[in-house]
Order: structure tokens, then C-alpha cells, then sequence
């Protein structure tokens, strides 16, 4: 048989009592004004602090401007090298540089330099051919005659008159000079000047020796009383006489030659 539920001693079950909506509480203005401590007592609002300051801001303004620079340099230089690469991925191959042909034929050399060739004439003026004058073909001492064009609009003409292969020193330079096993080579030149105005024939002319092993330097210059370096420049028409002298081994006198050029042309050789 069923049981009814007694009712809890003590307890209404008629009139429970239940918590009601707890009560509106008004929210504090976050505005300009104070707002209310928790015992009551009124806060002011915080002072505004300084805005953050940027990293520039604190850089003096050639630091900024250098900086500006930078940027833009290394902006040029990668343009400069994305433009340089795509110049050489579009370059054909046939655009690359290709080596002078060579040649072992001295005379196709000689035709290739820059420097001009003088002259060669015989004791009659007539201009001589057949490489008369190259070192393989030399010209004669007392025979043949150098000319060269001057920068003047004028000529020189260079002629060596004699070569003494065992000279001696001129008086008062001292024997002792002169080593064992060599000699002392002694030339004389006579040189004209046709043109305007005037040249010094050390100017235009350089003097030297050579043999198949060596160059020989001019030394009459302080040990002759007449080298060409104290010639007086020469008028249209004048001459002048000089003497080059020469210190050569024993076992180079075979193949010595006399060696006259200018700035502008190659050398022209005497046989001695």
C-alpha cells in the first residue's frame, strides 16, 4: 500500500523562501571625472604619460639622411646587377672577344707595328728597297744614309762615316776603364737638317748598339769631347759631325751593329 510523503517537520512547503534578483548597482563613469575608492574615498584619473617615442626619432638628421642615402645606393647597385645579368643571358656567344691573329714572319711583324720605317739611300740620294737597313741586312758604314720625316714637316738624314773596332779611349778618360775581354767601339755620324725652323739633333735622334745577344748604351757622353748631346740645334741646310762610343764583349764584335731611330720610326742598322 502506498505510502504518502509526510510532510518535513519545520519545513513550509507552501511558502519556500527563494532569493528574489539581486538589485541593480549603478556601474562607475570611466569618464574624466573621480572615481569612487573601495572605502569611499574619491580617485583622481592618472595623468597622461609621454607617447612612446619612435626608434628615428632619437637619430640626429644626418644620421637619417646617410641612412636614406644607403638605402638608395644599395637599391642602384641591385638594379645595376639584375640589368648585367640579363645583358649577359642575352649576349650571343659569337660577341665574345677573340685574340689577334699572331704571325712568325718578322716582315709581316715589321708591316703591323705602329712605327713608321725610314729611308735608306746610297751615296747618290736614291731611296734603296730590299730591307736595306734591317738588322738581318744592314746597311754600309760610308755608304748609305738614314732619313727620317721630322715632326717639323722637315728630314733628318744621319750618315756613319767610319767605325773603329778597337778604339781607345779619348785622352785623359784613363785605360783602366776598359775591362778584360772587351772593346771599345768607336762610331762617327754626320747628321742634316732640311726644314723649317730649327732641331737639336738629341731630340730627334737616339743612338745605340746591339749584336745578337745584347744592347749597348751610348757612353760618349762624359768621355768624348764631341757626343751628339752637345750639338747646337741645326737650321735648314746645316750639318753636324758626333761620335758614339761603345763597350762590347770579345765574343760580340762579330754580330755589333750601329743602331740610329727616332720617336716615331724603328731602328736602321749599320754593319761594322
Amino acid at each position: 500500500m502506498a505510502q504518502e510523503r509526510e510532510e518535513s517537520p519545520g519545513y513550509d512547503w507552501e511558502d519556500p523562501s527563494v532569493p528574489g534578483p539581486p538589485a541593480s548597482t549603478a556601474l562607475p563613469d570611466h569618464g574624466a571625472g573621480p572615481r569612487p575608492a573601495p572605502d569611499g574615498a574619491l580617485l583622481a584619473p592618472p595623468e597622461p604619460g609621454p607617447a612612446p617615442a619612435r626608434w628615428w626619432g632619437s637619430l640626429p638628421p644626418w644620421a637619417i639622411v646617410a641612412i636614406v642615402v644607403v638605402q638608395a645606393t644599395a637599391l642602384v647597385l641591385c638594379l645595376v646587377l639584375v640589368l648585367g645579368g640579363l645583358q649577359r643571358l642575352r649576349a650571343p656567344d659569337s660577341a665574345a672577344p677573340t685574340a689577334a691573329p699572331t704571325t712568325d714572319d718578322p716582315a709581316d711583324e715589321a708591316a703591323a707595328s705602329p712605327r713608321e720605317r725610314g729611308r735608306v739611300t746610297d751615296a747618290a740620294g736614291v731611296e734603296l728597297g730590299g730591307g736595306i737597313g734591317d738588322y738581318d741586312r744592314p746597311a754600309s758604314v760610308g755608304e748609305h744614309t738614314f732619313v727620317w720625316d721630322t715632326w717639323s714637316g722637315g728630314t733628318f738624314s744621319v750618315t756613319a762615316r767610319e767605325v773603329d773596332l778597337a778604339a781607345s779611349f779619348p785622352q785623359g778618360a784613363g785605360e783602366e776603364v776598359l775591362a778584360e775581354g772587351h772593346r771599345l767601339v768607336e762610331a762617327r755620324y754626320e747628321v742634316r737638317y732640311d726644314g723649317p725652323g730649327q732641331i737639336a739633333p738629341v731630340e730627334e735622334l737616339w743612338l745605340t748598339g746591339e749584336s745578337d745577344l745584347s744592347y749597348f748604351p751610348d757612353l760618349a757622353e762624359g768621355l768624348a769631347p764631341d757626343p751628339m748631346e752637345v750639338i747646337p740645334p741645326l737650321a735648314s741646310g746645316e750639318t753636324a759631325s758626333f761620335r758614339s762610343l761603345y763597350i762590347v764583349p770579345e765574343d760580340e764584335i762579330g754580330s755589333f751593329r750601329l743602331g740610329v731611330e727616332t720617336p716615331r720610326a724603328r731602328t736602321l742598322y749599320y754593319a761594322t
